[in-house]
């Protein structure tokens, strides 16, 4: 995307080759185009994700709180795109996720919004006949009584364990070849999903969906993951029609 004519526009033209060269390279039997287009990269991107199956994007990886309040084109539209929305990450060098060790790793928060994206998740290690991860993160229960007697850190671990058995009984029926792996943690389930991205090919999150400036400057899981994961990450919000069915054939892009 470009604000002008003239020589941006020679400059565009020839980013696009490059991207285009480096897409056939990688995926030859691919249909790739590519489409030039003036405007804002941001509005222009949401635009193309109505009707898209997925949205990819890439990141500087600014980490720190001026980028968080000025935010980027990447988490605006991961946060108002009505697709999944995957956003690549600079290339970490202590990054695995190319060793056989790689897996998919997908946030359960028990709750009905995560459904797309668990099942975004298993279809994602299928395509890349890997192993997926499906991880939650538990706190034990807050105090009962005003004498601070809280439930058992046991109990609540099983109920935690069995509530993500629950969401993912319907896609392990779906997905009988993808090998799944429970994983839970105590404690914040952003710093959780951090710690699990180290060496893995992708980490997904779901997303309500609240794209209104509160959720963006005060951050939630999501964006937390999006700032400091050491691998692409894929939001994919509730309310995404086609969130659990990724690509699996040709792009067909529009061309100018």
């Amino acid at each position: 995307m470009i604000d002008s004519f003239g020589p941006a526009h020679a400059a565009a033209e020839s980013v696009l080759r490059d991207a285009l060269g480096r897409a056939r390279s990688v995926a030859s039997d691919l249909a790739v185009s590519t489409r030039l287009v003036l405007g804002s990269a941001r509005w222009a991107l949401l635009r193309e994700a109505e009707g898209a199956q997925l949205l990819v994007v890439g990141s500087h990886g600014r980490s720190g709180l001026r980028g968080l309040l000025a935010g980027s084109t990447s988490i605006h539209v991961a946060a108002h795109a009505s697709c999944p929305v995957v956003v690549v990450r600079p290339a970490n060098n202590t990054s695995v996720a190319a060793s056989a060790a790689a897996r998919v790793v997908v946030g359960v928060d028990l709750a009905s919004t995560c459904t797309r994206a668990i099942g975004f998740a298993f279809q994602a290690a299928r395509q890349r006949g890997i192993p997926l991860t499906a991880l939650h993160a538990w706190t034990p229960d807050p105090p009962a009584d005003l004498e601070a007697i809280s439930g058992s850190a046991t109990m609540a671990e099983a109920l935690a364990r069995r509530g993500t058995e629950k969401g993912l009984a319907r896609w392990r029926d779906e997905y009988t070849d993808v090998p799944v792996v429970t994983e839970l943690a105590r404690g914040e389930p952003a710093q959780a999903l951090v710690t699990a991205s180290r060496g893995a090919a992708l980490v997904v999150v779901g997303s309500r969906g609240r794209g209104h400036i509160l959720a963006t400057v005060l951050g939630s899981v999501s964006q937390t993951v999006l700032h400091h994961a050491d691998c692409p990450i894929a939001i994919v919000r509730h309310d995404c029609a086609t969130a659990a069915e990724p690509p699996t054939g040709v792009y067909h892009g529009r061309t100018s």
